[in-house]
């Protein structure tokens, strides 16, 4: 029990750091992020402690999980609490920031000698797909002047497929799909035909997917390999 009190405490902090870099991190030229003083908007202040809430118990449940393998531990909590930043900064700003996805890839490779759970060829392969399975939205959408798939989520993918690995990637890629679709649905339903005007981040939806293989994707995996 103390040492989960620890790693929670542990995660709020990270919570907190991770505020400062949504807040920091402007993708667009003359964007000024929300001053770090009092009188900042309500929702500023609300996405502030449900990103702290939400990175310890991030944390904690990666502790409860992977425990017993400190890089196993270190490798969920660190790219959960990426994937979390990148959902809300997407959430914010509909831009998914290089100068985040970039350095998370290039670790997310570079630990991968060091996983017990993900072979170092399962998250190239993975880093691979997740790359080309957008990749011709994106193109496509350049190429007619339509914003089908930001070049953001394409890079994003990839990220997601060096930490995950193939078999999880498309596990996750299946969920944010899922997920981002029920979102647009239910934006079309609520605010009608002037919904389809309006640009729906598709981010946070990887990033949830993406949370999900990551926490529980091996035990969604077996349920699957004995029910089907």
């Amino acid at each position: 029990m103390p040492a989960v009190v620890a790693i929670t405490v542990l995660g709020l902090m990270v919570g907190a750091m991770s505020n400062i870099a949504i807040e920091r991190t402007p993708p667009i030229e003359g964007l000024i992020p929300p001053s770090l003083r009092r009188g900042v908007p309500i929702r500023v202040q609300v996405r502030r402690v449900t990103v702290t809430a939400l990175a310890a118990l991030l944390f904690a449940l990666a502790w409860s999980r992977f425990g017993d393998s400190p890089v196993e531990f270190a490798a969920v909590a660190a790219f959960g609490t990426v994937f979390l930043v990148l959902a809300f900064v997407d959430l914010e700003t509909l831009y998914l920031p290089d100068v985040i996805i970039y350095p998370s890839f290039i670790v997310a490779l570079a630990v991968l000698p060091f996983r017990s759970d993900l072979a170092i060829w399962e998250g190239a392969l993975g880093a691979a797909v997740g790359l080309a399975i957008f990749f011709p939205f994106a193109w496509i959408g350049d190429r007619i002047g339509k914003d089908i798939m930001g070049w953001g989520d394409i890079k994003f993918s990839a990220l997601l497929g060096a930490v995950l690995g193939i078999q999880l990637l498309l596990l996750g890629l299946y969920l944010g799909i899922l997920i981002g679709g029920v979102v647009g649905i239910g934006a079309l339903m609520a605010r009608g035909f002037g919904a389809r005007r309006t640009l729906i981040p598709y981010g946070p939806s990887l990033a949830v997917g993406g949370l999900i293989a990551l926490y529980a994707g091996s035990a969604i995996t077996d349920w699957a390999s004995r029910t089907l």
